[in-house]
């Protein structure tokens, strides 16, 4: 038997098999086709921009030396399309500040710097979302941006974060797809501080310099701010400027968003649980999907217990369409092409297995009160066949299937990364 017959044999088991619980795999398939994943561009280079800055001090830690990261914008496109064809979202793709393509400084920046990356979007049908690169640069003031005592370093910094919001509109208003505006940055101290207050004083008033003008309704059907925190960074153990509360706070008393990074929080925290959390409360929300190992570690996404548990809750409160998705690591260990391939395809599966959850049955029994058919019943459903629907959904996208794949990224590697 063939590949395409085995899979189109194994489809109609597999859907006569979830018919017995309620789920209609062709009407999965259906809602898959409307469920997009924005790819963050900083894998394939090593978060190293366009810019050529030189030997700039990074505030982002990449380990690996494996070979064939791309050095330009058009080696970065070409490697961001491989990486799409084994993927069976609708895509987006995640632009920092520091890959423009022409040499204006990052604090006056407009949609032309980005000139190519839009018609590459254009051309394919991918979105665009945006982030100001608060980091790498030589403006960064011991480690430090919009949260700088030096009011010189802020006022800098806050231009480029004006510049980002004019940007991520134009780019949404131009592609038809909403922008989200992510606005990150490192600012914090490795020991302890005297007065946490003074920085995140200097830090509201920097935000508020920067999204002082709210998008109107109209332009919000476009682009969107928010704002990502974090628990520590290396060098700033102690103190984080822009924790998760202070942005979470933020957010809900200005009318913007909060992007919520996997890797981010400490190890024990219950990511998934922060979707009902703080959704009813801030205007929008971004994913930045992540594997941090121990904590910020930005390992390859792949299908553990936390991704598999994003998504249930991401189906279950009706959040596909409403809460923007993007994937955020970065290793130098592998090739980078897999990286994106593997994160893409794992975050895939992930949103399929939880279409195809019987919920109609789980749910129903809890509202009943009946936990045990709940509890039986949701793990009983782990091992329904999805791969044979994953399979056939990739086989009618003409999408490689299983060691195919690999065997794509590998002919690319020799035939295209190798020349370089």
């Amino acid at each position: 038997m063939n590949q395409q017959d085995r899979i189109l044999v194994n489809y109609d088991n597999a859907r006569a098999e979830y018919a017995e619980y309620g789920v209609n795999t062709d009407k999965v398939l259906e809602q898959f086709d409307n469920i997009s994943m924005s790819l963050h561009c900083w894998q394939g280079d090593d978060v190293t921009g366009l810019e050529g800055l030189g030997d700039v001090e990074s505030q982002n830690l990449v380990t690996g030396s494996y070979p064939y990261a791309a050095k330009t914008g058009d080696e970065l496109r070409s490697d961001i399309q491989m990486a799409f064809s084994l993927s069976p979202f609708k895509h987006k793709v995640n632009l920092h500040s520091m890959y423009a393509e022409r040499k204006n400084p990052r604090n006056d920046l407009t949609i032309e710097d980005f000139r190519n990356w839009v018609d590459f979007a254009k051309e394919h049908g991918y979105g665009l979302d945006y982030n100001a690169s608060f980091f790498t640069h030589p403006m960064m003031n011991n480690g430090f941006s919009l949260a700088c005592l030096d009011k010189s370093t802020r006022d800098w910094w806050i231009e480029a974060g004006i510049d980002s919001r004019e940007i991520s509109l134009a780019m949404g208003k131009e592609l038809g797809q909403k922008c989200f505006n992510n606005i990150w940055i490192p600012d914090g101290l490795k020991d302890i501080p005297v007065n946490r207050y003074r920085y995140r004083e200097l830090l509201i008033d920097s935000l508020d310099k920067i999204l002082g003008t709210p998008y109107t309704e109209e332009e919000h059907q476009y682009a969107a701010d928010v704002l990502e925190g974090k628990v520590f960074g290396i060098g700033t153990e102690a103190f984080v400027v822009g924790s998760h509360e202070f942005y979470l706070g933020y957010a809900a008393t200005h009318n913007c968003g909060v992007t919520l990074d996997t890797g981010h929080f400490n190890p024990t925290e219950n990511i998934p649980d922060k979707l009902s959390a703080y959704r009813p409360f801030v205007r929008d929300l971004m994913l930045h999907i992540s594997r941090g190992l121990h904590w910020d570690s930005d390992h390859v996404l792949i299908q553990d217990d936390c991704l598999m548990t994003i998504m249930h809750e991401m189906r279950m409160g009706n959040l596909y369409g409403d809460v923007a998705m993007g994937l955020d690591f970065f290793d130098a260990s592998i090739n980078r092409v897999a990286c994106w391939a593997i994160g893409l395809r794992a975050a895939a599966k992930a949103v399929l297995a939880s279409l195809l959850e019987p919920v109609n049955l789980t749910d129903k029994a809890e509202v009943e009160g009946d936990f045990t058919s709940r509890l039986m019943l949701m793990d009983e459903a782990k091992n329904l066949p999805m791969n044979a629907v994953w399979e056939y959904m990739l086989m009618k996208k003409g999408i490689a299937i299983g060691q195919d794949a690999l065997a794509e990224i590998k002919k690319y590697e020799k035939d295209v990364m190798a020349t370089r």
